[in-house]
């Protein structure tokens, strides 16, 4: 029991133990009962009291804002007059709505709730919950510390783009109405058997339930796989606008990533960042993949990574663990390369069409960067809504 509690419960056992009055025997009896009263009301509250997320991992982009849910529900048969709850948004700003004053009914529920921007990328802690409350006569207040805690990641902010066909076939999963393209992965639908179809697209399983053959037909796509070499080593970028320049480049990078996975595109990361806080500054490598959860984990690493102070060549790391598979497109965003890279780089993929350089612009030099023929040369911009302009 609280000190309070406790010299009450004393002052009232005084009254009852050493004077003859009636009245004033009642008087401790009934402060007695109202302490132990307060004590089991302040206890009965709390065991009751439950404090929940709606959800545990939030996500957002770069400027963006996301909504913070916390649901606190009375589960006690007693009313609550007054409870204080606060969330702790860590390092993220959220104003003073993430405290709440708020009254609860017996078997009732609310719900704190309030609205975080997401000003700079990376991956950001919520928590933990604090909740303040007492009994109606202010006896017992009770304050707890709730480990319930949320992880908000800020992806990159992400620009509309479009990839123009230059040479050969586009990044992404083209749509074609050749059934020469059919891919065996994409199922389309079982139809009647008609003399000609190849044994391997009959259907057993069907053709045995109606009692006549049929065959199975793919969509017909036509699939470019991208992989994306991500440039973050520190000293290939000017120490002038540094931290402007690789944030411009990471951006891009998650534009692109987002368009290609959006039409259904295989892609892949390596990078020569490493992950912020990471003990053994592991530098990410992502394996070409399809679908949207495949691209939501790059972008989740693009949201937690920084510039590497080591002195990593991308271009070395790329081909000394990674044998470019046939057809796969290059694309490659960061510092200007120099023209030892970019031959070693052609030399690798074989088809110079397949490569695409991206080179963040260094605001006040030119960009003098070696451009070999065939290879389409693009220039990141360092402000607006256009990424990409052609260089060469």
């Amino acid at each position: 029991m609280r000190r309070r509690g406790v010299a009450l419960i004393v002052v009232g056992l005084f009254l009852v133990l050493f004077l003859d009055s009636y009245v004033v025997q009642w008087t401790g009896y009934l402060l007695v009962a109202t302490v132990v009263l307060s004590y089991l009301y302040s206890r009965t509250i709390n065991r009751g009291l439950r404090v929940e997320r709606e959800s545990k991992i939030l996500r957002t982009y770069l400027m963006d804002h996301v909504t913070v849910r916390v649901r606190i529900t009375n589960r006690s048969f007693l009313p609550l007059p007054y409870l204080a709850v606060t969330d702790n948004p860590g390092s993220l700003y959220a104003g003073d709505e993430n405290s709440k004053l708020i009254t609860l009914r017996a078997r009732e529920t609310a719900e704190l709730v309030y609205v975080i921007k997401g000003m700079n990328r990376g991956a950001y802690r919520i928590g933990p919950l604090t909740t303040r409350f007492t009994d109606p006569l202010g006896i017992y207040p009770i304050a707890s510390t709730i480990h319930n805690e949320a992880r908000l990641i800020v992806y990159p902010r992400i620009y509309p783009i479009d990839l123009p066909v230059h040479r050969g076939l586009p990044a992404g999963s083209v749509a074609t109405t050749s059934r020469i393209y059919e891919d065996p992965t994409r199922y389309r639908s079982v139809r009647e058997y008609v003399p000609g179809d190849e044994i391997r697209k009959v259907n057993w399983k069907a053709s045995a339930r109606l009692g006549e053959l049929h065959s199975t037909e793919w969509l017909p796509t036509i699939n470019v796989p991208v992989m994306i070499i991500l440039n973050l080593t520190a000293s290939t970028f000017t120490r002038r606008n540094r931290y402007a320049h690789t944030e411009r480049t990471i951006d891009a990078t998650a534009s692109l990533v987002h368009h290609l996975a959006q039409r259904g595109q295989e892609v892949g990361l390596v990078t020569t960042g490493v992950i912020k806080e990471s003990i053994d500054r592991t530098m990410p490598w992502i394996d070409v993949g399809r679908g949207m959860q495949h691209a939501i984990g790059i972008l989740e690493t693009l949201a937690q990574i920084t510039t590497n102070v080591l002195d990593e060549d991308p271009i070395e790391r790329f081909l000394s663990r990674s044998k470019v598979s046939f057809g796969t497109r290059i694309f490659y965003l960061g510092a200007p390369l120099s023209e030892n890279s970019i031959a070693a780089l052609a030399t690798s993929v074989g088809d110079r069409s397949l490569i695409r350089l991206y080179f963040t612009e260094e605001g006040v030099a030119q960009n003098t960067a070696f451009a070999p023929e065939g290879i389409r040369v693009y220039r990141i911009t360092e402000h607006g809504d256009e990424l990409f302009t052609i260089q060469a």
